[in-house]
């Protein structure tokens, strides 16, 4: 297998290894806004609107709705608040999503829903460098399936290779291109969208991940050759030098991590030809391919496809989902939309799924999809369909 790195964009965003990284944290700040004040999703207009005012495309802010981020950094931010004794569910409060949600094989976050996460995390914790904090405690199992099917490559080099290829199941909101250099491999991130706000956080995480994984696939003593962030100078730049290992550059007018290409030839430790083959393979089948849709939608879908056999109201989803009835009621009438149709789609997948995939009856399906009346079921599927149950399982 080559180690030749290819030239693609790669988005290796809140990626890292837990390594001892206690002096990162700050003291936390007295006199902290209550959970109960601060602003939901889609009732604050300055924190809806930040970092969006730079574009003139009409779309961007329904765009920045669309849940189509895979949640791994949002999964890393609740893990540090925890871990510093605050909730993680009361972060969530108001954004349409709750801590458990993120468990979920299938959940998908919009920008918004992110940044507004971020922003709020950035206010409770304090941390100088919380970009690096985040980064610093992960691990490839943070990547998902893709951090799993690198552990399987042969060297470095396939394994970064490999990250690239799946970038978009990794979860990232910035875009990052790698290209190949002489003896050196360099890494540059830019942005999807102008975002002051977040920009040292996301590169500082970026990076930092980047450097973490590295060093749990291949061993401690890997270091970058030099870091340069385009961020004005913190107060305490010691700390990014320890955690590199490296020399590190700010106010560098550009975001770039340089390695080594050496690196790119190490072997993986326990690499097993045939078995990591049939492992990659399996892990491969589980990559996600679905597309992005409102953060609403997407929050409405998950719930209800984790609990399709039961008869959930309306008004109980929305508690679910930190919303109130009123409010979910109108962000579905604006996307075109509604709870029924949202419930029929999920009701429908969950249905075709049991019919092609199991020996259930036409009425122990009826009943695994919240029908208590198998002649109901019938009806309703013939009107998703366009036949009947069974007329849809003989035909496949």
């Amino acid at each position: 297998m080559s180690a030749t790195l290819k030239q693609v964009p790669w988005r290796p965003d809140y990626v890292g290894v837990a390594l001892p990284f206690e002096y990162v944290m700050a003291p936390i700040p007295k006199n902290l806004p209550a959970f109960k004040d601060w602003p939901v999703a889609g009732e604050d207009p300055a924190l809806d609107a930040a970092g969006l005012q730079a574009s003139e495309d009409p779309n961007a802010a329904s765009e920045s709705q669309i849940a189509e981020i895979v949640p791994t950094g949002a999964r890393a931010i609740l893990g540090l608040v925890e871990d510093r004794g605050f909730s993680p569910e009361e972060l969530c409060r108001g954004l349409g999503f709750t801590y458990r949600d993120l468990s979920m094989r299938d959940v998908r976050l919009s920008y918004r829903q992110m940044r507004q996460l971020f922003m709020r995390a950035e206010r409770l914790l304090g941390e100088p460098a919380l970009g690096l904090a985040l980064g610093a405690r992960q691990t490839p199992i943070s990547w998902g399936v893709p951090g799993l099917a690198m552990l399987t490559c042969e060297t470095y080099g396939d394994a970064l290779t490999y990250g690239l290829t799946h970038q978009q199941a990794i979860g990232s909101m910035l875009i990052h291109t790698v290209e190949e250099v002489g003896r050196e491999v360099r890494m540059e991130v830019r942005f999807k969208r102008f975002d002051i706000q977040l920009e040292s956080v996301l590169v500082e995480d970026a990076f930092a991940g980047f450097v973490a994984v590295s060093r749990y696939v291949i061993g401690p003593s890997f270091a970058p050759l030099r870091v340069d962030f385009s961020l004005p100078k913190p107060s305490d730049p010691e700390v990014y030098r320890r955690f590199f290992q490296c020399p590190v550059r700010f106010d560098a007018g550009v975001n770039r991590l340089t390695i080594d290409s050496h690196w790119l030839s190490a072997r993986l430790p326990g690499f097993d030809r045939v078995n990591s083959r049939i492992v990659r393979e399996q892990l491969d089948s589980l990559l996600p391919t679905r597309g992005g849709r409102n953060e609403i939608v997407e929050s409405l879908s998950s719930h209800l496809r984790c609990d399709i056999e039961s008869t959930t109201k309306q008004s109980e989803l929305a508690s679910l989902i930190n919303v109130s009835e009123r409010t979910l009621r109108r962000r579905l009438s604006r996307q075109d939309s509604s709870y029924r149709e949202i419930r029929d789609e999920a009701r429908y997948e969950r249905a075709r799924d049991l019919l092609l995939n199991s020996e259930l009856s036409i009425a122990e399906i009826a009943d695994a999809v919240g029908y208590s009346d198998a002649r109901a079921f019938r009806r309703a599927f013939k009107r998703w369909a366009g036949c009947l149950p069974t007329e849809f399982r003989e035909s496949r």
